[in-house]
């Protein structure tokens, strides 16, 4: 799936979360003048059976959202399933409010608030959700189409703390395009973001679709691995030997393109950003040593 497919699907996530964000508000509206302004009911069985989960509108666009493309891209589906557990919880509550109106044709105060604050917290929920879709496309690198550096940290935060919290093995690995300012100046740089942008497709074809890439900064990517330093090693001589095998045609030039690898195993004592600053030092070893290198360290 491509950055582009990715954008799109986002775009129509938060289409349908606006939509559905607008019905529910108009349905607590309806539900907030019965309850605190004592707005008499007409057909109260009629009424809990529209406000009823399995007749929500929200219940019906998650249901398919979780069908959809979207389960497959970052760390929706787990978003989507909390925000489901969330919406589940709160009609359980709305429930009980309209059980205590229908015996006692009154709410207590202790219903209503159990059900309000679940409410807010909901409303939060969703228009976060749609916040982020709607700002996804900003996540991406505007010429290589791969995430960009903000992006990759606040997604790897997260990615961080469930993998040590699960006992995942994981790798941070730093790349850097070997001779690069020899490549735009003998060739000029719109060979040199060309040369980025082949780049970036490579690794986005020979990682797994679990793993992430971004672009860190000028020829620099970063990558967060699901797999012992072993197993990136692997990964990553695949894709070194790839390079090595291929001449890029750019712009009516035959170029060969390297690149140098610093890898950091995952070590409980370390943060994030610690973790980072050893593959970076990886790197520059990988580049001492003559480029065109795999460090570990």
């Amino acid at each position: 799936m491509t950055s582009l497919d990715r954008i799109d699907i986002h775009k129509d996530l938060s289409s349908n979360l606006k939509a559905n964000l607008d019905i529910h508000l108009k349905k607590i509206i309806g539900l907030f003048k019965i309850v605190v302004c004592g707005y008499k009911i007409d057909d109260l069985e009629s009424m809990i059976e529209h406000h009823s989960y399995a007749n929500c509108e929200i219940t019906h666009m998650l249901n398919a959202i979780l069908n959809s493309k979207v389960k497959s891209i970052d760390d929706k589906k787990e978003k989507i399933l909390d925000f489901e557990d969330h919406h589940l919880r709160l009609h359980g509550l709305l429930e009980n409010l309209f059980t205590e109106y229908k015996m006692q044709g009154i709410v207590s105060e202790t219903t209503y608030e159990d059900f309000a604050i679940v409410e807010f917290q909901f409303i939060q929920k969703l228009t976060a959700l749609v916040i982020e879709s709607e700002n996804y496309e900003k996540n991406f690198d505007g010429l290589t189409n791969i995430f960009n550096r903000r992006y990759f940290f606040e997604k790897v935060n997260y990615d961080f703390f469930k993998a040590r919290r699960t006992r995942t093995d994981f790798t941070i690995v730093m790349a850097d395009i070997d001779y690069f300012k020899k490549i735009n100046d003998e060739y000029g740089h719109q060979v040199g973001d060309e040369v980025l942008v082949e780049i970036s497709k490579l690794f986005v074809e020979h990682i797994r679709a679990y793993d992430l890439v971004a672009r860190y900064g000028g020829e620099e990517f970063i990558f967060f691995i699901y797999s012992d330093a072993q197993e990136t090693v692997v990964i990553f001589n695949r894709i070194k030997d790839m390079l090595n095998s291929i001449s890029m045609r750019l712009s009516n030039h035959e170029i060969e393109v390297s690149c140098s690898f610093g890898i950091a195993q995952d070590r409980d004592e370390l943060s994030m950003h610690e973790l980072v600053s050893l593959s970076d030092k990886a790197l520059y070893q990988a580049k001492d040593r003559g480029r065109n290198q795999i460090v570990v360290i």
